[in-house]
């Protein structure tokens, strides 16, 4: 089942449900994007990554899993320069980074929850904050 529409050949947006059965679908989702938009396979998987690990976020912490909240998704893929664009919002309250703790310290290592923001740090080229955190956008450059 094709997820694209030629519309969509460099920009596409939807809307997930507020629930982990999502990320199935995300994960689908991006595999064809990665195919329709040749995002070099050496990039890939760190991508994958890095986007699920941004909708989960916002699926369990931002809209604590509320049914009747949606998570917007939107990604991009920039013709002038070699890099793809994700912004992923939530419905939640929100949210301070700095406030979240740093997942390689001793004490944390061992916990099982906590890596979402450092893996995505790990592997996108930039990532930002709006709208009281509710608002991530990850940018991966697919060029040299």
């Amino acid at each position: 089942m094709s997820w694209i529409t030629e519309h969509q050949a460099h920009r596409y947006e939807t809307h997930l449900l507020s629930h982990v059965d999502e990320l199935v679908r995300l994960d689908s989702l991006l595999t064809e994007l990665f195919q329709a938009w040749e995002v070099p396979e050496e990039h890939q998987s760190g991508i994958l990554v890095a986007i699920t690990e941004a909708v989960s976020n916002a699926i369990l912490h931002g809209n604590k899993q509320d049914p009747s909240k949606k998570v917007r998704l939107l990604i991009e893929r920039t013709a002038e320069l070699p890099q793809l664009r994700v912004v992923v919002e939530d419905e939640g309250e929100g949210f301070d980074p700095a406030s979240i703790p740093d997942p390689t310290t001793a004490e944390r290592l061992l916990s099982e929850s906590g890596r979402g923001i450092f893996l995505m740090r790990a592997f996108a080229d930039e990532v930002t904050y709006q709208k009281g955190g509710r608002c991530v956008e990850l940018k991966f450059q697919l060029g040299e």
